[in-house]
């Protein structure tokens, strides 16, 4: 919904739900959108439930977790090769799934925006990060082709190499939902409280060795600075948490396990918060 309201302020947007009742009511209402709690913009689109008219758009912008993937991936294969699809997930385990789709062209996006679903139509707009995006296959001028947004606060910036802006989102995710879980906490309390930053650095010390990605204090920094632009944010596991839905733990720690495993590393922090999120996901499910 978030990439709906901003995007659907220049194009004709259509929203894609699993369930009749969304549809009905974007239709009806449009998609509320709040900027930080302040401001309030609805936006017309249209919503169609199930995959009606799917086969006919300009671009499909997939924004499931990654671990409904594989649920999708019949019906994306019946999507003309023609049309490009792009992929907002988070980690970086689907991409070997990518491989398998037939489409001409596949985008990869990492998205730094804080945003919460309030209700059917309403999202909350909580932080403001960009956009990232990148060609995991194919020839595509991203500037010409990709959607437009002309709002400031949803700025979209294109790179040439999916592997690092991916990389980078990872690691983010991989310091900050798991974390938060853990603690039971907003993301600005991984900086404030002296405890928890001591951890955040230490499973930072043990990607990085894995994930050696150009200089290491800027990056650091810069998951710092996501902390502290997203400090009233709920991250999106521990909303999952919260509401009692299955987490995205396998995707994010659980890839970087895998990696680790290959490369003969050893990372027992991140191997603790692996299965400490898997005990407290049981308990809460």
């Amino acid at each position: 919904m978030l990439f709906g309201a901003y995007l659907g302020q220049n194009h004709a947007v259509t929203i894609f739900t699993r369930r009749h009742e969304q549809a009905q009511k974007i239709n009806e209402l449009g998609i509320s959108l709040f900027i930080k709690e302040a401001e309030e913009k609805v936006i017309a689109a249209d919503a169609r439930f199930g995959d009606s008219g799917i086969t006919d758009q300009d671009i499909l912008i997939i924004a499931v977790k990654q671990y409904d993937l594989p649920q999708l991936i019949s019906l994306l294969r019946s999507v003309p090769t023609a049309i490009p699809l792009c992929f907002i997930q988070n980690g970086m385990g689907h991409l070997e799934l990518l491989n398998t789709l037939p489409q001409e062209t596949i985008l990869v996006s990492t998205v730094e925006h804080g945003a919460k679903r309030l209700d059917d139509r309403t999202v909350s707009h909580n932080g403001v990060g960009q956009m990232n995006l990148s060609v995991y296959k194919g020839n595509y001028d991203m500037e010409e082709r990709f959607p437009k947004s002309y709002d400031p606060r949803f700025p979209i910036c294109f790179h040439e190499e999916y592997r690092t802006i991916m990389t980078k989102k990872l690691m983010a995710n991989a310091l900050i939902n798991p974390l938060t879980v853990i603690f039971q906490v907003k993301n600005g309390r991984l900086v404030d409280n002296p405890y928890y930053y001591e951890l955040l650095k230490l499973m930072f010390e043990e990607i990085y060795s894995i994930f050696p990605l150009g200089d290491k204090e800027v990056l650091f920094n810069s998951i710092i600075g996501i902390c502290k632009n997203t400090k009233q944010n709920t991250s999106s596991m521990l909303k999952d948490i919260q509401e009692g839905r299955k987490t995205e733990i396998d995707a994010i720690l659980g890839y970087i396990l895998k990696v680790a495993e290959r490369k003969g590393a050893k990372v027992k922090a991140i191997q603790m918060a692996y299965v400490m999120v898997k005990g407290i996901e049981q308990e809460r499910r």
